[in-house]
């Protein structure tokens, strides 16, 4: 294990649920440390695992302190309000294995569990066709770092490189890879993935939750969804009765789940198509401010908050009901 700045010890990852975290910025683009602190608390309360960095939280608009003090700030905030189980992911990806590797130090340092890592997308073209290349970031990477080391593999943000069942099963091979998370959305590649490599500790998850329930029947352990950061309750609800389901062979949780699955699907899609801008508007409008995205992304146009007002009610009045239940202050209406 891990000793942290905070004391805290890393710990093997959970399956589950995990949200990748917004990053709220104030109007001059400096990060709005109150607002984070409200957001980490809100998910990690919910039953959701952090995702500090990811995409969603605009981790290529960060720099290296502000990366270090995200985690060490949300550990110290977890430990403050007695959720230090609560488990952290840390994006730790760059351009170059250099620097990829410090930050995954640094992650390490400030109380993360284990490191996100995303194949460098400037290079592209010429990583598509370098096998031993994306092979050796990855393992490179994971020899030297002090956490657990998680490959991303996000076509759209790397220049369409979309790594394979094959490459991934070969990289997974390296004892410090602790797992992947698939924002290709493909079931089949991670239902070969997941059959592969069997050793306890390794995690399939999707980077999509409209796919919770066929992932998990496909060996997938767990999701890692932008949408979290709205109603990660719900998905919380919907893992689950899936879990159930597949554990226990009950057919009634199975029905039960897919209705839950339904909403959520719908919900997970209007926020894709809302990106991070939207994800920031439904937190202003129904929890709390979120701050403006770095530039150059946008505000949130009047037609996006149109689309989230008109499309996420049922989801919300889904995850108010779950809110309540849990005796904490429920969405706005």
């Amino acid at each position: 294990m891990t000793q942290t700045t905070n004391g805290y010890q890393a710990a093997p990852l959970n399956g589950g649920v995990w949200t990748p975290l917004a990053t709220p910025f104030l109007a001059d683009e400096e990060i709005d440390y109150a607002a984070w602190k409200t957001h980490v608390l809100r998910l990690a309360g919910s039953g959701s695992g952090l995702v500090i960095m990811g995409t969603n939280g605009e981790a290529i608009h960060l720099s290296t302190p502000e990366r270090f003090e995200l985690v060490r700030s949300a550990r110290e905030y977890l430990a403050e309000a007695g959720l230090s189980s609560t488990q952290i992911i840390a994006g730790t990806g760059t351009g170059s294995v250099k620097e990829t590797v410090a930050n995954c130090r640094d992650a390490a340092r400030a109380g993360a569990d284990a490191a996100i890592v995303i194949l460098p997308g400037y290079f592209a073209g010429a990583m598509a066709k370098d096998r031993f290349a994306v092979k050796q970031f990855f393992t490179t990477v994971a020899d030297q770092s002090p956490i657990p080391v998680m490959v991303y593999n996000f076509p759209a943000c790397v220049g369409g490189v979309d790594l394979d069942s094959d490459q991934l099963i070969e990289i997974a091979q390296h004892p410090n890879i602790c797992g992947t998370k698939l924002t290709c959305a493909s079931i089949g590649k991670a239902s070969r993935v997941a059959a592969a490599i069997t050793r306890p500790g390794f995690h399939v998850w999707s980077g999509f939750a409209d796919i919770i329930i066929p992932g998990m029947m496909a060996g997938m352990n767990g999701v890692i969804a932008g949408s979290g950061n709205i109603i990660p309750r719900t998905l919380v609800h919907l893992y689950n009765l899936t879990k159930q389901a597949i554990d226990e062979k009950d057919w009634t949780k199975l029905q039960q789940a897919q209705e839950v699955q339904k909403i959520v699907s719908h919900a997970d899609w209007v926020l894709f198509k809302a990106g991070i801008p939207g994800t920031k508007a439904a937190l202003e409008r129904w929890y709390y401010p979120a701050g403006v995205c770095r530039m150059p992304l946008q505000p949130a146009s009047k037609e996006v908050r149109a689309m989230l007002e008109a499309e996420l009610q049922q989801a919300l009045e889904f995850e108010r009901q779950l809110e309540i239940k849990a005796n904490v202050t429920p969405a706005k209406p």
